[in-house]
């Protein structure tokens, strides 16, 4: 092969090398499975040299594979340290936050405690309940609910996150059962949370409760809190969302099993680039001003 390796190709086979195939790769780099394999197929025979071995259950790396592995990491290293480079150096720099959906719409109502009017700098926040790869710089920070295990990764504890059951305020008054800790999952009707990905902690927390599914299911958080306020029933919500909300009510204490304290993550060399370093202590600052509201102490209004 004489032209040059085009980086685009070796950025869609390390997907395909991490996802195990050609379905995990796709996800990673939003392509069609058989436009992947095509590609794949296209840089094998312009190296020629087989790549992977393909099997049923997916795709292995053949021992040219694995050594092109390791030129690819490298390469993908030094492509990130550029874009590291350019965004820092950028005029309006660009800082993405990963934070679950929750976090994300609280965030998004303290904007101002963020990005101030005449910063250069612009935020992007990012939600879901699929985790987004600081490794990688899929993303600058994240508010994660565990401390971050992975080498090369840093964490700051913002503090304790703390969830209760709540209603309409004339839906708990009107049902006294919504108020026992124990009857409230056997005759209450109940508004569950099930954004696209993995099952969030709260609802498989439910799941174990109750004893049919809840009569509403909704996707977004904004459905959630419309239901509960319009009486459709009870629903688990972060007391940082349900104490702030007027029309709700608290019907439980907070519950222990769901309480966790958050953490600021961050990569190792992105924390040290100014505009990251700078909405990371605005991040910091906005949790330690709510500590209360965010643990279930602060009385709701």
């Amino acid at each position: 092969m004489n032209e040059i390796l085009d980086w685009n190709d070796l950025r869609l086979f390390l997907a395909v090398a991490r996802g195990g195939g050609l379905a995990g790769g796709a996800k990673a780099v939003r392509a069609s499975a058989p436009t992947l394999g095509r590609r794949i197929l296209a840089l094998e025979r312009g190296l020629g040299m087989r790549l992977f071995t393909r099997h049923q259950q997916g795709y292995e790396l053949t021992s040219d594979g694995l050594e092109l592995l390791a030129h690819a990491e490298e390469m993908e290293r030094a492509v990130l340290g550029i874009e590291r480079w350019r965004t820092s150096a950028a005029p309006n720099a660009l800082v993405t936050i990963a934070a679950g959906e929750w976090t994300g719409a609280y965030l998004a109502r303290n904007i101002a405690g963020l990005v101030a009017e005449n910063d250069s700098l612009s935020v992007e926040i990012k939600t879901g309940s699929a985790a987004t790869d600081l490794l990688r710089r899929q993303a600058n920070l994240g508010l994660r609910n565990r401390r971050p295990d992975t080498q090369g990764l840093a964490g700051k504890r913002l503090g304790a996150v703390a969830f209760a059951v709540y209603g309409a305020k004339t839906f708990v008054q009107q049902h006294p059962q919504t108020r026992d800790d124990e009857m409230r999952y056997q005759s209450s009707a109940w508004i569950g949370f099930h954004p696209p990905g993995p099952l969030v902690p709260s609802a498989v927390w439910l799941a174990a409760r109750l004893e049919a599914d809840p009569k509403l299911k909704c996707s977004s958080t904004q459905a959630v809190l419309n239901a509960a306020q319009a009486g459709a029933g009870l629903c688990i919500l972060p007391c940082f969302i349900g104490d702030l909300e007027q029309g709700l009510a608290r019907a439980s204490g907070c519950i222990e099993a769901l309480t966790h304290d958050q953490w600021l993550v961050s990569h190792d060399d992105d924390r040290h680039d100014r505009a990251v370093r700078l909405v990371a202590q605005r991040l910091s600052t906005l949790f330690q001003r709510n500590a209360r509201l965010f643990s279930g102490n602060q009385e709701q209004s």
